[in-house]
């Protein structure tokens, strides 16, 4: 008999930190074949009730699906939410199919892969890669999630990609048509770098969006001992100024990723942000992820204090990043825009 709580079916109240399993797809470092299942696990004894993913993330649905699985026993599939998304199944703007016909089918693949009957949630994947239409328009991508949701195959409908303004087009476009998104996946713009989404949440919130999700806390990596992988778009200026302010809290005791997740944290009341969705391998950085943002609740109840060294290294760290405050690279990049077949 398990002891699993079931998520609320009729409203998306996910935990204040969702499960990022892109990084489940080996894009940043290797991962041990028994991390999926001891992660999901470990997130969902702690209280994360929500998992992200997509095609376009490798192997992570195959993954996350078969971890998922494996515990069903301890945590059946009523206890957590799914969310994934369609459209993107490649690097380049090429490998982009944002089709009713495409998407349909890959809502279909994507259940059989995650071993389920619904999804909780299905997002337009990066949408600045395709026109407008393509999104919006007939027999094209939101058209055919809106008619799955009709059918119950998913619950929220949304969007997900780099550029605000985008992400807020579509937005204020679906409500005027009198179909508001329910959701919008936002990545990189609540961050030591770019708190833009606080700014753009607000608008959302007027155009009916009733959930929004902040990704990428630490800047796909950009912030985080190790550095970025050398796929990460931010140019070399702003990947100096992020390895300084890896240096100065290592230097001085501290973590880069803990403090950059407190950060975002301690954001999320602020403007009212849903959830933040962190990537996530293994049952340690699960543990890590729960302790920072305990260690913020403590802090904003004021049980605890910010230590003093915490203090001086974060404005030293403000006054590193100051010239990239808010900036926001390119997307799609040049080298995705090109057509590697030419």
């Amino acid at each position: 008999m398990t002891l699993a709580k079931s998520v609320d079916q009729n409203e998306y109240k996910p935990f204040e930190l969702s499960f990022g399993a892109g990084a489940l797809s080996g894009a940043y470092n290797s991962i041990e074949d028994h991390w999926p299942v001891e992660a999901c696990r470990e997130a969902l004894r702690l209280g994360i009730n929500s998992f992200d993913t997509s095609p376009y993330y490798g192997k992570s649905e195959f993954i996350l699906g078969d971890a998922l699985q494996a515990i069903k026993d301890e945590f059946p599939r009523s206890s957590y939410y799914i969310s994934t998304k369609v459209g993107r199944y490649g690097y380049s703007v090429k490998d982009f199919d944002y089709s009713a016909e495409r998407v349909t089918a890959s809502v279909e693949e994507s259940m059989k892969r995650l071993h389920t009957d619904y999804l909780d949630i299905v997002f337009c994947h990066d949408v600045e890669f395709v026109p407008f239409e393509h999104v919006v328009g007939p027999n094209c991508a939101l058209e055919a999630l809106f008619r799955l949701k009709d059918q119950g195959k998913i619950k929220y409908v949304g969007v997900s990609g780099y550029p605000l303004e985008v992400l807020l087009r579509i937005a204020e476009h679906q409500s005027a048509q009198g179909r508001p998104l329910d959701i919008v996946l936002s990545y990189c713009h609540y961050t030591l770098q770019n708190t833009m989404l606080a700014k753009y949440t607000p608008q959302f919130r007027a155009a009916g969006v009733r959930y929004v999700l902040n990704a990428s806390p630490l800047g796909m990596a950009l912030f985080r001992e190790a550095g970025p992988p050398d796929w990460h778009p931010a140019h070399p200026p702003l990947r100096e100024a992020a390895h300084k302010c890896a240096s100065l809290a290592k230097e001085n005791g501290l973590n880069i990723s803990e403090l950059a997740s407190m950060f975002a944290f301690a954001g999320r009341d602020a403007f009212n942000l849903t959830s933040t969705v962190i990537g996530l391998q293994k049952k340690e950085e699960v543990r890590t992820a729960i302790d920072a943002w305990q260690l913020v609740k403590q802090r904003e109840q004021g049980t605890q204090t910010v230590p003093q060294v915490e203090a001086n290294v974060m404005a030293q760290i403000t006054d590193l990043l100051r010239p990239f405050k808010d900036f926001s690279w390119q997307s799609p990049s040049a080298k995705e825009m090109a057509d590697p077949s030419q």
